[in-house]
């Protein structure tokens, strides 16, 4: 018999194929699965997976009403959203030296995990649904299960705890939408991800786009008012489960509380200070200022603001250039990718939308809706 050996290149994957005497040929590797499971099938199954949607009534769900009302959101816009799943897909595959069907993959701040289960879906070999809120799991489950889709694993924690939950596994990509600018530590929860795999593929989407001047003026209000003011679910369709107090005053009763020694100008001193810090993190920097006199001066012009009890970040806008500094110092490269409109939309919208995804092929991260962070394993 003779054996004649091709090879074939196809994102980074090397596939061959064995062909016989008789011109026949033995597949010595799912080459013609990983074709099928190429970036474009995500695409394809859109219009199948929207449908399944289609057949569910998130009213009558078991779930949180916080939940409830994002799951509504999602499958009213369902065809924007899963444009944008395929999105993410897709570069996950692009920086993989895998096949979708070999891929060990995390759908990272889930939410109802919709992601992750559009992973499955879409053929990837494992899935694990991974938020640090026990309803959003139970709502990812409830969600899984309506559609008949068999998601491999669950879990309600942080990125420790994903790592400690998966000790025994290789997981080959993290994916998330709209979730890498709430997350309190970037640095750490890169070098932890770096811990899990140095060779990990990570995908993040993210409206808090620093290029986009519109974008960011209108995240800008939402933090001062988070800081200044406070938020309520009611305020819009995403604002979150329950109602909280403006940030500096929760700082100034977490200091009051743990300082009530110091006077009422330095507690509102020390609130202003420490905006953009997490609890443990403010204790730590007003002992700080009693103990060594070192006062904390945030930049007047950077309005980033967390929530001081969950340390999750409003909308966080930070620049291309640091998220390039912490993707490096971890070992990871940085690819931007412009996120798109939904041209989706109904009306004049749709049309409007088509227009300014044209013109984002021109104009760029100035006027995309969202960008997409790509990390891979630093050359």
């Amino acid at each position: 018999m003779v054996i004649l050996t091709i090879s074939f290149s196809k994102n980074l994957r090397q596939q061959r194929i064995n062909f016989n005497a008789d011109g026949g040929f033995l597949l010595y590797s799912a080459y013609f699965a990983a074709m099928q499971q190429s970036p474009a099938v995500f695409k394809n199954n859109i219009s199948v997976f929207a449908s399944k949607l289609l057949e569910i009534n998130s009213g009558e769900l078991l779930m949180s009403d916080y939940s409830k009302r994002y799951l509504t959101h999602l499958i009213t816009h369902r065809n924007y959203y899963l444009c944008i799943y395929a999105h993410v897909l897709e570069n996950v595959l692009k920086q993989s030296e895998k096949g979708a069907e070999e891929i060990c993959l995390v759908d990272y701040g889930a939410g109802n995990g919709m992601l992750g289960i559009f992973a499955k879906f879409c053929g990837f070999k494992k899935v694990c649904i991974c938020d640090i809120d026990a309803d959003f799991i139970l709502a990812s489950k409830l969600l899984a299960n309506e559609l008949n889709i068999l998601v491999d694993e669950f879990i309600t924690g942080d990125i420790k705890l994903l790592q400690a939950s998966l000790l025994e596994q290789t997981v080959d990509a993290i994916a998330g939408t709209d979730v890498i600018e709430h997350i309190y530590n970037l640095d750490n929860y890169f070098s932890i991800v770096k811990q899990i795999n140095p060779d990990m593929v990570t995908v993040f989407t993210t409206a808090s786009n620093p290029d986009n001047f519109i974008k960011t003026k209108q995240l800008r209000k939402l933090q001062i008012k988070d800081e200044l003011e406070g938020s309520e679910p009611g305020d819009f369709v995403l604002a979150g489960a329950e109602k909280h107090e403006a940030f500096l005053t929760i700082r100034q009763k977490i200091i009051e509380t743990n300082f009530s020694h110091l006077s009422k100008d330095n507690i509102l001193l020390l609130a202003k200070a420490t905006r953009g810090l997490y609890k443990p993190d403010i204790i730590i920097a007003v002992q700080n200022f009693i103990g060594k006199g070192i006062l904390l001066n945030p930049d007047e012009q950077d309005l980033n603001t967390c929530n001081p009890i969950t340390g999750s970040w409003t909308e966080r806008i930070l620049s291309i250039e640091l998220y390039r500094v912490m993707y490096k110092k971890n070992g990871f490269s940085l690819s931007i990718k412009n996120g798109f409109y939904n041209s989706s939309a109904d009306g004049m919208k749709k049309y409007l939308n088509t227009i300014l995804n044209l013109a984002i092929r021109i104009f760029g991260k100035k006027i995309a809706p969202f960008i997409t962070l790509v990390g891979y394993r630093e050359n």
